[in-house]
């Protein structure tokens, strides 16, 4: 009370003017945030879209949207629910599938599809402008091609040529890879891997003429097997592979980055409650995910010689880099 009374009455009276416009705003923002409806809608029950749904809603409702706000469907669920006959502020969509179903099912929503690569993402818009939807965005699975130059320049800077190969979906992004290179004065060795290519063929003469191999995810053609023999022609050539996964790594990539359900799901929270809360339209430019994940194996840098910094000092570096960009 002591503290109350010492304050000049002016002071006081600009506080009391400062609450009686502050306080009706912020009433309306809790009561507009109260009442949102927003449908979660998961391409399955996989263990992955529901920890991104978890990190999505946990992290809205740290910021101020209650948990109510959410219902959290497989598209499985939705047909038996009717899901699709209520009215909702904005369908998220987790994974390719759940993005399809909501746009067979609702033409006017605005749909934010997030934990689905940009290539389907692509093909997903193009599908949604075909059907005059209402709006549509996203938050990738994959990573900027910048992210994993920038982990392969700190792992091996000495390195002077990398190496790829490219599919049919990944050689749109060749020009772009080949300018980050081009930027850093690295050399960029490459092939096309196409379905009915012997893998082997196509991979050995890359791989023995590079430094660092760097592999970029493409569904068509980057599949187990394909991986297997990345992995196998890089350890005997004593080449370290940068990969986009924790399987990457554990399978024996020197180091992956990569996005998590819950790195994605934070992102996607941070950008519904900034929509809703602030009108910030930012949601609507389909990106990258914000938030990252770094995994190395000190296995494989021990078999190649190569010193791995530790964990946190690798990741402060590596956001130092990502930021210096900015």
């Amino acid at each position: 009370m002591d503290g109350l009374n010492n304050k000049p009455i002016g002071s006081s009276r600009r506080i009391a003017n400062m609450l009686r416009w502050v306080l009706p705003l912020c009433l309306v923002l809790m009561g507009s945030l109260a009442q949102a409806n927003i449908l979660l809608l998961l391409s399955s029950g996989a263990s992955y879209y529901q920890e991104t749904a978890r990190s999505l809603q946990t992290t809205a409702s740290e910021l101020g949207l209650p948990a109510s706000s959410f219902d959290v469907v497989t598209i499985d669920e939705a047909g038996h629910a009717e899901s699709f006959t209520r009215p909702y502020e904005l369908i998220v969509a987790i994974g390719t599938s759940a993005a399809y179903e909501a746009l067979k099912q609702d033409k006017g929503t605005p749909l934010l599809n997030i934990f689905t690569p940009k290539s389907a993402f692509d093909a997903i818009d193009l599908s949604a402008g075909n059907k005059d939807h209402c709006q549509v965005s996203a938050v990738y699975l994959d990573q900027p091609l910048s992210r994993l130059i920038t982990l392969s320049c700190l792992l091996k800077p000495e390195a002077k040529k990398f190496g790829t190969i490219f599919g049919p979906i990944s050689q749109e992004v060749q020009s772009e890879i080949q300018a980050l290179t081009d930027k850093k004065g690295i050399i960029l060795i490459h092939n096309f891997l196409g379905k009915d290519d012997n893998p082997v063929a196509v991979l050995k003469p890359v791989v023995s003429e590079s430094d660092l191999f760097i592999a970029i995810p493409d569904h068509a053609i980057l599949n187990r097997a394909i991986a297997k023999w990345i992995l196998y022609l890089s350890f005997q050539q004593k080449v370290p592979v940068i990969g986009f996964s924790k399987a990457y790594t554990n399978a024996g990539a020197l180091a992956s980055v990569y996005s998590s359900p819950e790195d994605v799901g934070k992102h996607a929270g941070e950008l519904i409650y900034s929509w809703l809360a602030n009108s910030d339209e930012d949601i609507w430019q389909p990106q990258y995910p914000r938030y990252y994940t770094l995994s190395t194996n000190p296995a494989v840098a021990r078999s190649l010689g190569i010193t791995l910094p530790s964990e946190s000092e690798l990741y402060e570096k590596f956001q130092q880099q990502e930021h210096s960009k900015q």
